[in-house]
């Protein structure tokens, strides 16, 4: 089941863990959707290349922030 953290603009729905991912790869992103959604997305631990600052295999979502 995925966690719910109460933040100051944003309610945080946990999708993957973060351990799942490279430390370095994570972004936020705006989907373009209403009510203000972001998505912290990041490269699976492995895929990451640092000499690139790239992800070998393409971003997912690891969690879904939605605007109070």
């Amino acid at each position: 089941m995925a966690k719910r953290k109460s933040r100051a603009k944003y309610k945080r729905t946990r999708v993957k863990s973060p351990k799942k991912f490279d430390k370095r790869s994570f972004r936020t992103i705006d989907p373009g959707r209403p009510k203000h959604t972001l998505l912290v997305i990041g490269c699976p631990r492995g895929k990451y290349d640092a000499k690139k600052k790239k992800c070998k295999v393409g971003t997912q979502v690891q969690a879904i922030l939605e605007g109070k």
